[in-house]
C-alpha cells in the first residue's frame, strides 16, 4: 500500500515529511473505507484510485472515486484515464450504478475529455452518468 499511497505524496503530501504523510495515509479512516484498484504495468503499480460506493452520502445507484494517482515516471501516459474509464465501465455494465463522482483537485478539463461534468460552474465535484440524458444532480457530503 505504501507504493500507492506515495503516487500522491507530491500532490498532498505538502510539506509533509514523507514519514508523516506514510504514516497519515496507513492510518486514514477515509482510505480504510473504500475499494482500491489499482493499474499494474509488469507488475508494478502505476496508476490507483479508491472506490467508494455506500460511505459520504453515496445513495444507491451512486459510486465516488478518490485519491486518483499516477507514479510519477507514467504521468502523460493515459494509465489514470485506462483505469478511470475501465472503472466506470465495469460500474455501468455489472452493476446498478448509474452515477458516479469525483472531486478534481487538478484542472476539470482532464476528466471533462473522460466524460465527466462539473456538478455546477463553482464546484470542482465533477460526475459521470450512465444516461446522458441526465444533467443535473447533486453531490454527496464527500464529494
Amino acid at each position: 500500500m505504501d507504493a500507492l499511497y506515495m503516487m500522491g505524496f507530491d500532490a498532498w503530501g505538502g510539506e509533509m515529511p514523507q514519514a508523516e504523510y506514510l504514516a497519515a495515509c496507513q492510518s486514514s479512516r477515509k482510505y480504510a473505507k473504500g475499494e482500491w484498484y489499482v493499474l499494474e504495468d509488469k507488475g508494478m503499480p502505476v496508476a490507483s484510485l479508491i472506490l467508494y460506493r455506500h460511505q459520504f452520502g453515496l445513495e444507491d445507484g451512486q459510486a465516488g472515486i478518490g485519491s486518483i494517482a499516477t507514479s510519477p515516471a507514467y504521468r502523460r501516459q493515459g494509465c489514470a484515464s485506462r483505469l478511470i474509464l475501465g472503472i466506470v465501465r465495469h460500474l455501468f455494465s455489472t452493476t446498478a450504478t448509474t452515477t458516479v463522482f469525483l472531486h478534481s483537485d487538478i484542472d476539470t478539463a482532464f476528466y471533462e475529455q473522460l466524460g465527466f461534468e462539473r456538478v455546477s460552474r463553482e464546484s470542482h465535484c465533477m460526475f459521470i452518468n450512465r444516461s446522458t440524458d441526465i444533467t443535473l444532480c447533486t453531490s454527496p457530503s464527500y464529494f
